[in-house]
This record gives structure tokens, C-alpha cells and sequence, in this order.
């Protein structure tokens, strides 16, 4: 790697912490690029002294907001995502959409998510799948959220996957797996507070079509079963049924 191919990855790096990082950010504006906490080798300081810090913080701002009201390739953002989640976070914590966006935009699992799908690191996650990791990698109050974030997650993937958005960027949330061309999730979400009112739901998906939806264990592994072409072991009019079931959802 030349000089200045690992100089110009450098800048980009510390231009990645400034943009997505406030506390980074908000060093940078108070006491420019040589504050100790940024860390700057003497070539990058004066290199970042020329930056305009006035559309620094304007740039942080607009990215902070299309996360939380939607924007170029967040889809609904985390406003309309996570309306519940939100709320009961800012119950639990004091914490509002803000600022929990704030801390999600620095976080690593938002680095997984990208606004173009395809680059150089690979296929991007979807926005509610890197919100939910986030969550449910955080630390008490906020991880005590995560399956509430989960369903609203798990119904923003299901609903970008109908989309299309499958094509482009991958899917791993928890719990979801490909089956004959459908993405498969079921949660009995017995953890969950009864006040939540979330109650055993499976999620289907494919191109053109979403169910979502109250459903049972027994009955999402004979759907996937279906789905996979291994259903030898159910009693013929149980296939046709589900087989039935499938078409009437769009999803045969």
C-alpha cells in the first residue's frame, strides 16, 4: 500500500468518526483537530484544520435526523420504525429520540448499514436490523427493550424484504431464515412485559408480499416445512391446507 493510498484511508476514517460520532464532533468544533482526544498524527491535524466546522455540524445534524425521520435509503427511519420502542425507552431511561439516535449513529452496528447496498465492505443491513443489534447489545436499561425492538424490527424487515430490499442488502435478524424464497421468523416473546401486549407472531416474507402475524410454533415449522419442500411427515390434507394457506398469502 503506497503513502498516500493509507494517508487518503487516514482522513477517511477520522471524516467517518467527525460525521457519525457527536462527542467526537462536538471536540472537534470546541478545540479543533489537535485535541488530544482525537488522536491526530501532526500531517492529519493540518490537514483537518481547513475543515469548515459550521458545515461539519450542520452534515452530523442532517445525518442524526434522516436515522430518526427518514431519509435516502433509511426508509421509515426510527420515529415511525420504533414509535413504541421509543417510547418505552424514554420511559426507561429519560433518553429521547435524539439522542438515542445519536448514540446509534456512533455505534459499530450502524456502520453496517449503509445508504448505498453495495460497497467494498460488502452488502449492507437493513436499518431496523442494525437498530435491534444495537439495542440488544447496549447495556441495561436500554438492552431490556430488545424484544419489543425486535418485533418492530422483525415487521420492518418483513416489509422492505416485500419490497425487494433482499436483493440488495442482507438479512440477518435474529431469528430470520430463507426458506424457498421466503424469509421465516417466529417469536414467542414470553419475556416480554404483558403490557407490551406482544403476543407469539410469525413473520413471512418475500418479494411482493409480507404476513405478519399472531401464529404458533407448531404451525410456523409446518409452513417452513413446506416452504423448504420437506414436508413427507405431515398427514396429506395438513400439506394442502398449508400449501392453500401460502397461496392465499401470495407466497406460493
Amino acid at each position: 500500500m503506497s503513502a498516500d493510498h493509507d494517508r487518503h484511508d487516514r482522513i477517511l476514517a477520522v471524516l467517518d468518526r467527525l460525521l457519525y460520532d457527536k462527542e467526537v464532533r462536538a471536540a472537534f468544533i470546541e478545540h479543533g483537530p489537535a485535541d488530544p482526544r482525537l488522536g491526530l498524527a501532526p500531517e492529519l491535524v493540518a490537514a483537518f484544520s481547513r475543515v469548515d466546522v459550521r458545515e461539519l455540524a450542520l452534515v452530523g445534524r442532517n445525518i442524526r435526523s434522516e436515522v430518526v425521520s427518514g431519509g435516502t435509503g433509511t426508509g421509515p427511519g426510527l420515529a415511525r420504525g420504533f414509535a413504541r420502542s421509543l417510547e418505552v425507552i424514554r420511559e426507561r431511561t429519560g433518553q429521547t429520540a435524539n439522542e438515542v439516535a445519536e448514540l446509534f449513529v456512533a455505534s459499530a452496528e450502524f456502520r453496517e448499514f449503509r445508504d448505498v447496498p453495495f460497497s467494498a465492505a460488502g452488502r449492507g443491513r437493513l436499518l431496523p436490523e442494525c437498530f435491534h443489534r444495537f439495542v440488544a447489545g447496549s447495556p441495561p436499561p436500554l438492552a431490556g427493550v430488545e424484544p419489543l425492538v425486535h418485533h418492530e424490527a422483525a415487521v420492518g424487515v418483513a416489509q422492505a424484504v416485500a419490497t425487494g430490499a433482499e436483493a440488495t442488502f442482507a438479512v440477518g435478524l435474529a431469528g430470520f431464515a430463507a426458506h424457498g424464497g421466503v424469509q421465516c421468523a417466529f417469536r414467542e416473546y414470553a419475556e416480554a412485559p404483558a403490557d407490551w401486549a406482544l403476543e407469539p407472531t410469525l413473520y413471512l416474507a418475500a418479494p411482493g408480499r409480507c404476513v405478519v402475524g399472531r401464529g404458533t410454533r407448531p404451525v410456523f415449522d409446518a409452513l417452513v416445512a413446506v416452504l423448504a419442500g420437506r414436508a413427507e411427515s405431515l398427514a396429506p390434507k395438513v400439506r394442502e391446507s398449508l400449501e392453500a394457506r401460502l397461496r392465499n398469502w401470495g407466497l406460493r
